[in-house]
């Protein structure tokens, strides 16, 4: 599903098997203009970014199947450098926290938040990993 937005060529990938998780942060986004596309798994996430024309994602840590860290591993690994590169905000709902950063960290994220996340804490890390377009 892809909403288009105006007055913004960035779009957003978010990855959540919550489908409440992903309208949250559609909100969040669409006060701010992005375009998004949903994936409800690393799988489904990986054939969208290949697709092209993504410039962040979003991605929750526990999934079924691939959880964020694995994502994030095959995203750097990609072949193409503008895929391998695209900035990663992995988010988790974990108690161990420690833990989840160290694994996110070492897979190649960019940023990492706990949920539940505010809109305002969520869009100060986008604008650190995503220059915001004028």
């Amino acid at each position: 599903m892809l909403k288009v937005a105006t007055g913004t060529s960035q779009r957003v990938l978010l990855i959540d098997d919550s489908r409440s998780i992903r309208t949250l942060l559609k909100i969040y986004l669409m006060a701010r203009n992005f375009e998004y596309v949903e994936a409800e798994s690393g799988e489904e996430a990986l054939r969208l970014l290949d697709q092209g024309g993504i410039d962040l994602v979003l991605t929750d840590f526990r999934m079924e199947g691939m959880d964020g860290a694995e994502f994030a591993t095959q995203v750097r690994a990609n072949k193409n450098m503008r895929i391998a590169r695209t900035p990663i905000l992995m988010m988790t709902g974990e108690s161990n926290v420690a833990e989840v950063r160290s694994l996110g960290q070492k897979a190649g994220i960019n940023a990492f938040v706990r949920k539940p996340v505010s809109c305002a804490q969520l869009m100060t890390l986008v604008d650190t990993i995503l220059p915001r377009n004028t």
